[in-house]
């Protein structure tokens, strides 16, 4: 999947940092896994002439346990704790080939998060960098409890933290409003009380870790902003009459700093003249605009969301948002790198990870470059694409 060599020196590349207006050239040098500021002298020398080189991108809700497909539940029903396992590992490779290499996995058995995050961090396997949730915290019966993460009370949902805590997963994961993926669940409605959603954030804020909450209806997204909640997920206003952007609610994700990650995915595309496209678009827009925390996410492993999806999403954003191809770029580097608390990745600057997409032609003008790859490079190492 990989290559071994960790000193590389890469000449004569364009390189936008994540930070800069546009890229600019220079030479990049690479140490045991880490951007250094001169070449070692024992280093691989690699012309990188005509390439842009940007910072590795950054996928802030993925499931690596689901397949993509409009079967997904058969097949997540009928698989194996090890096939499951198994499946994971691939789906990583996938999106380590497309230039993905930072990925934060919202919803999978603990276990298999847990295990396949510290493999890939002790070079048992190779895949990106993982951030596990494990199972989301879910009322019975809720939205994917079939995950195994049913919590029920304010004293049962602090269990529910502190069973995370304990199998050392990165964030806590509520659902805080019903599913489209889990029938007998209401998008709509709240699924916890807002003394519920305080118990689980104190608790996880009590253990020293964050908090983000599945919200599409607009209780639910109230409910998990009076609990405190660190982070929204797809945060789409979802009301019987459909997705409707409440300007109060706009008002206090802002006020309250809490970030919204949109899930906003590439099939989107395909309904730009809908009128689901053009509310989604406002709701996006009035986010952007209004001054909300903003990063990247597609919920890729859903059904028809490839986990390579990525790349065609950020061409979504920037359509819906109105944002520059580099502002929209900026979401899926440094400004996730920085909201994720990811403080050694996500620019190209001495001391940082050495994650790296060259790319054959420049993304700060048109984000399709991002499929144009040369290759990947994940933690100093080059990757087989």
């Amino acid at each position: 999947m990989t290559h071994a060599s960790t000193h590389l020196s890469i000449l004569n590349a364009m390189v936008w940092s994540g930070t800069e207006e546009s890229p600019i050239e220079r030479d990049i040098f690479v140490q045991d896994g880490i951007l250094v500021d001169k070449p070692s002298t024992n280093s691989v020398d690699i012309d990188a002439s005509g390439l842009t080189l940007i910072p590795g991108l950054i996928e802030a809700h993925a499931h690596l346990c689901f397949n993509a497909g409009a079967d997904w539940r058969t097949v997540y029903d009928n698989d194996t704790s090890s096939s499951m396992l198994l499946r994971m590992v691939e789906n990583g490779h996938k999106m380590l080939r497309s230039g993905i290499t930072t990925v934060r996995d919202l919803g999978a058995p603990t276990e298999l998060a847990v295990t396949l995050r510290d493999a890939i961090d002790t070079g048992v396997t190779r895949g990106p960098s993982l951030i596990v949730a494990g199972a989301p915290v879910t009322p019975t019966g809720g939205h994917c409890y079939f995950m195994g993460g049913e919590a029920d009370g304010e004293l049962g949902v602090r269990i529910a933290v502190r069973e995370r805590v304990k199998a050392r997963t990165d964030w806590i994961k509520v659902m805080a409003s019903g599913g489209n993926m889990t029938p007998g669940t209401n998008v709509e409605r709240a699924q916890y009380s807002v003394d519920e959603m305080r118990a689980i954030v104190d608790e996880a804020h009590r253990l020293g870790t964050s908090v983000t909450a599945h919200a599409h209806g607009v209780e639910g997204i109230r409910h998990a902003l009076a609990g405190g909640v660190d982070m929204l997920e797809h945060c789409s206003f979802q009301t019987p009459n459909g997705s409707e952007p409440v300007a109060e609610v706009i008002a206090d994700i802002v006020s309250s700093k809490t970030i919204v990650s949109p899930t906003i995915v590439g099939a989107l595309s395909q309904q730009k003249n809908t009128e689901r496209y053009s509310r989604r678009a406002d709701l996006t827009k009035q986010l952007v605009e209004s001054g909300a925390r903003i990063l990247m996410s597609t919920d890729c492993g859903i059904p028809n969301t490839p986990h390579e999806d990525l790349s065609y999403a950020l061409e979504v954003m920037q359509d819906m948002s109105e944002l520059s191809a580099l502002e929209t770029l900026r979401l899926a580097t440094s400004t996730s790198a920085e909201l994720l608390d990811l403080n050694d990745r996500g620019r190209i600057e001495t001391g940082y990870r050495a994650d790296l997409l060259a790319l054959r032609s420049d993304p700060t003008k048109d984000l399709s470059a991002l499929r144009d790859i040369e290759y990947v490079i994940s933690a100093g190492k080059l990757v087989a694409l």
